[in-house]
């Protein structure tokens, strides 16, 4: 800054003394009109700042009239940056506060319809003995039974996207806890095999419709900052559904008919869907996309704090509509371009929903209480340790939600912990399975299926659909998560459909080595194939694997990143803005 000059100093005009070049990125004072823009709003000592990302600095030349820089200059200049700071580039406000009771209703509510699938994944375990008992079902029958509804989810997932595009993500949560309600009363009143597996099958398309209307209804409702965590609730249900089941079955097995009692405890968590459903604000996005803007608006303001300004709650509005508006102008991507653009990753990608269920997942806890009774442990102790595996898995899943996220952790660590976890836990219980039936044995059998639960937690179960999300991006990522779902369904209805006919034809020794022989090709792919992705991304769309990240073997891929695919470092995460760093 120029010194001040003496008191007897004239002050050189305009003409001789000629403002200083802005610096950049700021807007020269003397091009400003004098009255406000539309977007503008006056501020302290007449300097106009704007509410979008081109705020007007105050210029550097601006002294008073005695030629001096006051204090007070100071403190605009740092106003001033405070605004910039907490101002995106898209105009929409940083940390602004949200108001989390009514995110938290929302996101909860809708989260309902993923415990459905732990729900029944549960019930269905403690209800297999006494309906083949019931029923005097074959081995085969006992398969057909458990894997009829992940069957009908796979048609139940295509189908929610017809219902909530057509009618909404409201309507179609309340669609999902209606079928579900109606397929538990008929499974538990069910007179005949036939009709029990027609009531799975009707169960199942509720199962499915919740699955995928769930996180995208969590997606499009949470503030930007907040969709990670707030999507992971879906996976999050699963995991509670599953515990609350086994103890629901732990509490109705002494009573007479207690497998129609098991499945007419389903209509209850379905039941509060539907309650809670019909107080649910609809999603903003499909608000806007059919024509509703107003009341679009009016949601995305609800999601902001009362406590901030009516400035604020506008900013977040016309921020968050205009980048709905964006998504909606980007052009659609075809099936074939998601094959062809980059083969690697999808291939990658898809492989990894493979494998999460061909290590025999579902199998394990859909016939815990089978395989725990097989093996000369008491139903009530069954019961028992299947409530103690679904609470692991529970917590060990909660676990790994909370560390992926630190750089010094990241997601290939406890994926590679887990998975190595899992190769013990299905070894342990097939070299136990070779021994007679004894204490030891089953002593045997009960670690190692606890081992493989904790390690399925902390690794593929929560970062499987993380991954592959990061992995995709823009158009891309919509149509790879839906394949990679019905991938993982369809092996998933494989695996738990010839899971009995296995023990039986190869013993349950036989089953579990080859389910570690899965585990430790599982593990290898993720070890060589899966990169670290805690802050990176790999590209701003599918097929820029080979240019942005030189995996056609160059040199400095190590240097890049820590995973073989060699992502690099993102300065600013967001979920559809990345900007790429060296």
């Amino acid at each position: 800054r120029p010194h001040p000059p003496p008191p007897s100093t004239t002050i050189p005009s305009k003409k001789n003394h000629p403002r200083p070049h802005p610096r950049p990125g700021m807007e020269d004072p003397s091009s400003r009109s004098e009255q406000p823009k539309l977007n503008e709003v006056p501020a302290k000592n007449g300097f106009l700042h704007s509410r979008s990302d081109s705020l007007s600095a105050p210029g550097d030349d601006m002294k008073n009239k005695a030629g001096l820089m006051p204090v007070e200059m100071g403190r605009v200049k740092a106003d001033y940056e405070r605004q910039v700071d907490n101002v995106e580039q898209d105009g929409m406000p940083k940390n602004f506060k949200v108001s989390y009771p009514f995110l938290l209703r929302c996101v909860m509510t809708a989260a309902l319809g993923s415990l459905l699938l732990g729900y029944d994944l549960g019930i269905i375990s403690g209800a297999i003995v006494p309906i083949k008992n019931e029923f005097n079902l074959s081995g085969l029958e006992v398969e057909i039974l458990t894997s009829s509804i992940t069957f009908a989810s796979i048609i139940g997932s295509l189908l929610a996207g017809l219902v909530a595009d057509k009618f909404g993500r409201k309507i179609g949560l309340m669609t999902a806890s209606i079928i579900f309600l109606i397929g538990s009363i008929g499974m538990a009143s069910s007179t005949s095999f036939g009709i029990l597996i027609a009531w799975r099958c009707f169960t199942g398309i509720g199962v499915g419709m919740g699955l995928v209307i769930c996180p995208m209804y969590c997606a499009e409702l949470a503030p930007r900052r907040m969709r990670g965590a707030m999507t992971s609730f879906n996976e999050m249900f699963i995991n509670v559904g599953i515990p609350i089941a086994f103890l629901a079955n732990l509490l109705l097995v002494g009573l007479p008919n207690n497998w129609r009692w098991m499945l007419l405890s389903g209509s209850v968590p379905a039941l509060g869907l539907l309650i809670t459903t019909c107080f649910l604000p609809e999603s903003p996005r499909w608000l806007l996309k059919a024509g509703k803007e107003e009341q679009a608006v009016l949601v995305v303001r609800n999601l902001v704090s009362p406590e901030e300004t009516g400035e604020i709650k506008a900013a977040v509005a016309k921020a968050t509509i205009a980048e709905m508006r964006k998504d909606f102008e980007q052009p659609k991507i075809t099936w074939k371009e998601l094959f062809t653009n980059d083969k690697r990753t999808f291939t990658i990608a898809m492989s990894f929903a493979f494998f999460q269920q061909i290590i025999g997942t579902d199998a394990i806890l859909f016939y815990g209480v089978y395989t725990f009774t097989t093996y000369g442990i008491s139903e009530q102790l069954a019961l028992v340790m299947t409530l103690i595996m679904g609470l692991l898995k529970l917590i060990f899943t909660v676990l790994a939600s909370s560390i992926v996220d630190y750089p010094s952790i990241g997601r290939r660590k406890p994926l590679i912990v887990g998975g190595v976890m899992c190769t013990l836990g299905t070894a342990s219980v097939g070299i136990s399975c070779l021994f007679p039936e004894t204490t030891d044995t089953a002593g045997g059998v009960i670690f190692g299926i606890l081992l493989f639960i904790c390690g399925f937690g902390l690794s593929y179960g929560p970062l499987c659909w993380l991954i592959l999300a990061e992995m995709f991006s823009g158009p891309y990522r919509s149509k790879a998560l839906s394949l990679g779902s019905v991938i993982n369904r369809l092996t998933s209805f494989m695996v738990t459909a010839v899971y009995i006919s296995m023990t039986e034809g190869i013993g349950f020794s036989g089953t579990y080595f080859l389910l570690t022989f899965f585990n430790v090709c599982a593990l290898v792919f993720s070890y060589l194939y899966i990169p670290e992705l805690v802050g990176m991304r790999l590209g701003s769309r599918a097929g820029s694997v080979d240019e942005q990240f030189s995996v056609n073997g160059s040199d400095d891929t190590k240097s890049r990143g820590s995973g073989p695919l060699g992502a690099s470092r993102i300065n600013n995460v967001d979920d559809d803005h990345v900007e790429i760093g060296n």
